[in-house]
C-alpha cells in the first residue's frame, strides 16, 4: 500500500511539472533557467561544450516546442536561447575559475551588444524553427530541420 500511495504522489509532482511547463504564464521560467542550465553544463563539461553549444539548444528548443505546441513561446525561446546562454556561460566561467575581478565587464552594454550582434542571425533562424515545430505536423518539422541543416552547414563553414 505505501508504496502505491507513493507512486500515486510521484506521479502526480510530474503532472504538476508538466502542467507548469505546458502553461504560458510559466513560459519565462522557461525561457531563461533553460539557457542558463545549457550554460552550466558547457561551463562545467568544458571538453564537451562545443557539443553543448551546436546541439543543445535545438534540442532544447524542438523538446520545448514539440511538447508544449505553443509557437509564441517557442519563438521566444528560439530568439533568446544562444545569446542568453553566451551571456550565461562567461559570468558562470569566471565564477567557476574563481575569477571575480573580471564579472564587472561581462554586465556591460557593449558586450551585452557584442552578444547580439555575433548571434542574431542564429536566434532568428532558432525562432523560426521552434515557431515550426510547434506545429507538430509533419511538412513543419521537415522544413524546421531543413532550416537547422543549413543552418549548421553555414556555421560550420566559418568554423574552417
Amino acid at each position: 500500500m505505501k508504496l502505491n500511495l507513493s507512486a500515486k504522489k510521484r506521479t502526480e509532482y510530474t503532472d504538476r511539472i508538466k502542467d507548469a511547463i505546458k502553461d504560458p504564464s510559466y513560459s519565462i521560467f522557461v525561457i531563461l533557467g533553460f539557457p542558463f542550465i545549457l550554460a552550466l553544463i558547457g561551463v562545467l563539461f568544458d571538453p564537451f561544450s562545443m557539443f553543448v553549444i551546436l546541439v543543445g539548444p535545438i534540442i532544447t528548443l524542438a523538446c520545448y516546442a514539440y511538447y508544449t505546441g505553443n509557437k509564441l513561446s517557442s519563438a521566444m525561446l528560439g530568439l533568446v536561447i544562444i545569446p542568453l546562454m553566451f551571456f550565461y556561460a562567461v559570468p558562470i566561467g569566471a565564477i567557476v575559475d574563481f575569477q571575480f575581478s573580471r564579472l564587472d565587464r561581462y554586465f556591460e552594454w557593449t558586450y551585452i551588444f557584442d552578444i547580439i550582434d555575433d548571434f542574431w542571425k542564429y536566434s532568428l533562424a532558432h525562432s523560426l524553427i521552434g515557431f515550426l515545430i510547434a506545429f507538430r505536423k509533419i511538412p513543419y518539422l521537415l522544413l524546421a530541420l531543413l532550416i537547422f541543416v543549413l543552418q549548421l552547414m553555414e556555421l560550420l563553414s566559418h568554423v574552417d
